[in-house]
């Protein structure tokens, strides 16, 4: 089995080393950070993004503002992006969307309340869709197939893909070793479609997947010995090990089979809300808040044990901190 990442990995580095010649200017408008400058030979077609006050509210917007409540859906089983601590929704992404608000209320000059909604893998997307909440903040693929449909995202601010969480007495290296091994994944997530090809294909033979309804449900399926693997998105593999009883009793394994972009779910049919999210998103890159953020999260003690997932940060991401794009490599193919 060949273990050189998918096309899609490479189109995600093209999508940043296209971005690096952009270079767009899409921090103009009323948020106090500096604007970055295209280099002379940028494109023409690099424009600066209008000020906020300088164009039509988008409708999630003007809720808002006039309501004077961001409503924020989240996940409780996706640390350390999304997670509860003491009663409280903390976490990357939580941090990120904070982040957002305060720039609300500034551009806004109002005093805005956020309120957490707790959010599914299954239903995420309609959460946002129907205005119950104006964005989901979480691990959340942009997926091609999603986007074609009508769902809106963010620029990526995470990049991950799916891995294996097994326990450390089993001989499970890589997912040819998943041959005639029962496997754990989580209803509604992009591992489930990926495995399911794999079977089909003939790749996998004899292996059976099992569904559950949360990462936390099939991270106890893997120490109990109902699974023998759980597989989702590393990240949160690493999460899910780091605040487990014996995270020595569990290891993260298998090449990447895919490495994809984490962003925002936003609403649909509204693209000054997503142009206003992304300018601050941009913002947040640029001037230093993501890495410190990063820092905080992955390479430092978190909730709920006090425990660090010592996860480096990908080359990728590193891209797309220096020239921030919501540009992917399916897109630019």
């Amino acid at each position: 089995m060949a273990h050189t990442l998918p096309v899609r990995e490479r189109s995600v580095r093209s999508a940043a080393s296209a971005a690096a010649v952009l270079m767009v200017a899409v921090l103009s408008g009323p948020t106090g950070v500096a604007t970055a400058q295209a280099p002379a030979a940028a494109p023409a077609t690099a424009t600066a993004a209008a000020p906020a006050a300088a164009v039509r509210l988008a409708p999630a917007l003007q809720r808002i503002r006039d309501g004077g409540v961001v409503h924020i859906g989240y996940r409780v089983d996706a640390p350390p992006f999304a997670l509860q601590h003491r009663g409280q929704p903390v976490g990357y992404a939580i941090d990120l969307c904070n982040e957002i608000v305060e720039a609300m209320r500034r551009d806004f000059k109002r005093v805005l309340r956020v309120e957490y909604t707790v959010v599914t893998a299954q239903n995420r997307f309609d959460m946002v869709r129907t205005g119950k909440v104006h964005m989901e903040c979480g691990t959340t693929i942009n997926d091609p197939a999603r986007r074609k449909a009508g769902a809106v995202y963010s620029m990526p601010y995470f990049f991950s893909g799916p891995r294996i969480l097994t326990r450390s007495d089993l001989p499970i290296a890589d997912f040819f070793d998943l041959r005639g091994r029962r496997v754990a994944v989580v209803k509604g997530t992009n591992s489930v479609p990926l495995l399911r090809r794999r079977l089909e294909a003939g790749t996998l033979p004899g292996m059976t997947l099992t569904e559950f309804g949360t990462n936390p449900e099939a991270l106890e399926a893997v120490r109990s010995g109902a699974v023998d693997a759980y597989i989702t998105l590393d990240v949160l593999l690493y999460g899910l090990r780091a605040n487990s009883p014996r995270p020595e009793d569990l290891k993260v394994v298998g090449t990447y089979q895919l490495l994809e972009p984490i962003a925002l779910i936003l609403p649909p049919n509204d693209p000054e809300m997503k142009q206003y999210i992304d300018r601050q998103l941009a913002a947040l890159m640029l001037n230093g808040t993501v890495a410190r953020l990063y820092d905080k999260w992955f390479m430092q003690p978190i909730p709920p044990n006090n425990r660090a997932l010592e996860m480096p940060m990908s080359a990728v991401l590193r891209d797309q901190l220096r020239w921030p794009t919501d540009r992917l490599g399916d897109e630019l193919r």
